[in-house]
Parts: C-alpha cells; sequence; structure tokens
C-alpha cells in the first residue's frame, strides 16, 4: 500500500524518480562488470555460466524498475493531468535540442548502414545472400531496410522535437505541434525494434537486446501517450502510462547504454557486436523523458475539465 507521502500524483512522480535513480546506482556497476566479464562483445550473448547469479539479481533489479512505477501509475491513474499551458520550459526546450540532435546522428550511421547494403559495396557479416534469395529478400533480411525506416522517421522525429524545442524556448511564437511529426517518434522507435529482430538469434542467451528490446518497448508505450497528449487525439485518461512507461524506458535505455559506453570506449581491446552499438539517442530520450515528467506532469484539479478539453497544441 502506498504511505502518504507518494498518495498524490507529483509525489508518485518523484518518489518513482528517486527508486529508479537508487535502482540504477545499484545495479550500474553490477551491469558493467556483467558487460566486461560476461557478455560476448562480438554477439552480445551471455558467454559464461560462472556469473548466473548476478544475471537472476540484474532481471529482478529490471523487474522491479518496471513494475513500481507501472503499479504506482496504475493506483493513481485518474489523478494525473498534463500542463498544457504555453509558458517558457528551458529544461525541457534543451532536453528537445539534445535529443534531436542525438536522434539525427543516430540517422545519419542507419543511413550510412543502409545505403552500404544497397550499393553492394559491402555485406553484413554473417548475411551474404543466399541462394534463390531475391535482392529485396535479402534487404529485408539483412537489417537494411529497417534501417532506412529508422533513418527516415529519426530524421523526421527530430524535426519533432525541433518544433517542440522552439515552442518551449519561445513560447510567444505562433507554433504548434504538428500531429503528423508528433507520431514519427513513435515509427522511429518501432523501426529500431524491426531492426533489431532482423538477426537470427539465440533468445535464449541474449543479453544486450533483451534489455534493449524492452527498453524501446517501453518508449514506444510512453511516445505514444506523450503524442496523443500534445496532439489532444483520444488522449483522456493517457497521462498515467506517462509515469508508467516513461520511467522504465529512462531507467532501461541508461541500463543498456551507460555499460557498453564504458566496456566499449574505456576498457581496450572490447569490439561492440552489431547489436550493441552505441545508441547517443537513448541517454538523450532519457534525459527528455525525467525532464518532461518533472515539468508536465501534475495533479489534476478536482473540479477541472477534461485535460482533452484544453489543449494547446492543433494542426500546423
Amino acid at each position: 500500500m502506498l504511505n502518504a507521502e507518494i498518495k498524490s500524483s507529483r509525489g508518485a512522480i518523484r518518489f518513482s524518480l528517486l527508486f529508479a535513480a537508487l535502482a540504477m546506482a545499484a545495479t550500474l556497476p553490477l551491469r558493467i562488470w556483467q558487460q566486461i566479464y560476461l557478455v560476448e562483445s562480438e554477439t552480445g550473448f551471455w558467454a559464461v555460466d560462472g556469473g548466473r547469479g548476478t544475471i537472476v539479481l540484474l532481471y529482478i533489479a529490471m523487474a522491479a524498475m518496471i513494475a513500481l512505477p507501472f503499479v504506482t501509475g496504475l493506483m493513481l491513474r485518474s489523478q494525473f493531468a498534463l500542463d498544457l499551458v504555453r509558458a517558457p520550459r528551458t529544461a525541457e526546450g534543451v532536453a528537445a535540442v539534445l535529443a534531436a540532435a542525438a536522434i539525427t546522428v543516430g540517422a545519419a550511421v542507419s543511413l550510412h548502414f543502409a545505403l552500404t547494403i544497397f550499393s553492394g559495396q559491402a555485406f553484413v557479416e554473417g548475411l551474404l545472400p543466399q541462394q534463390n534469395e531475391s535482392m529485396m529478400q535479402y534487404y529485408i533480411r539483412s537489417g537494411a531496410m529497417a534501417a532506412l525506416f529508422e533513418a527516415v522517421f529519426g530524421a523526421l522525429s527530430a524535426l519533432f522535437f525541433v518544433s517542440l524545442a522552439i515552442i518551449n524556448l519561445r513560447p510567444q511564437k505562433q507554433s504548434y505541434i504538428n500531429r503528423f511529426l508528433a507520431l514519427m517518434p513513435v515509427l522511429w522507435v518501432i523501426a529500431r525494434v524491426l531492426r533489431r529482430f532482423s538477426r537470427t538469434i539465440a533468445y535464449l542467451r541474449v543479453s544486450d537486446l533483451f534489455i534493449t528490446i524492452i527498453a524501446l518497448v517501453l518508449l514506444m508505450i510512453f511516445l505514444l501517450a506523450f503524442a496523443q497528449l500534445l496532439s489532444g487525439v483520444n488522449s483522456a485518461g493517457k497521462e498515467w502510462r506517462l509515469l508508467a512507461a516513461g520511467i522504465p524506458a529512462a531507467a532501461l535505455l541508461l541500463l543498456a547504454f551507460v555499460p557498453r559506453l564504458v566496456a566499449y570506449q574505456f576498457i581496450g581491446g572490447l569490439v561492440p557486436s552489431q547489436d550493441a552499438v552505441i545508441e547517443w539517442a537513448d541517454p538523450a530520450m532519457a534525459l527528455f523523458i525525467c525532464v518532461f515528467l518533472y515539468g508536465r506532469l501534475q495533479s489534476r484539479p478536482t473540479a477541472a475539465a477534461p485535460p482533452e478539453a484544453k489543449v494547446e497544441t492543433g494542426e500546423a
């Protein structure tokens, strides 16, 4: 049962953020150690059985990171409201700019990968065209098509976050959230998920991919509710999903990013696998989620009209 301190939406947000921060502080050292000593750098799979106990601890911590914000948000779902008043929001604007920049970098990398495959300059290691396989089938199987979609939707997502940054940094300008662009981050995440499923993998031994997929699914849920609320489309009662999916998504994105950064940038001799590349969009989105939730999600006034009736945004 929730105690008196968190029996309000603002208290729930603070409590969930604090819990996620403490869980990350306890889990990150373990995950970095696993990334260096228990994970095959070439494949991203668990390589040794000697650390099985630490793997169980990791999954228990991940389950707690997901379950607590979800249960908290679900129990208080009728108390959440989103602040849609147009006002200067410097922190959110800066976070949106960083998200746009990081997504643009990732889109450029994905586009380069796709064009390399399309041009025939290089084949993905272990994914050479098979006999009687058409080039289109090879492009799909190699992840080139998913990478192309990731690049296109990533570029459009960057435009969305730029427009959001303008609204937050210069609220006096007559600019609006375009409903079409608001959906682009969701499609960008879907493309990222599809690209990671384009490889044949041993699911029982997955390490990196498992954490990333769970993080991306939660990020997709957050971004869908985020787009609905900002654009005013079928937005009633969606606020609690921002907390339930957003905080676990931010925590798991960092849990995937930080160990890779330490292992592959600061530890010599480790080479990242194709699915364990360093995605700068992950920490940028984690930062944006935390800033957005802390600045926008609030308690619903008792006598207030539903938030869908007062939306600051509309069609561009």
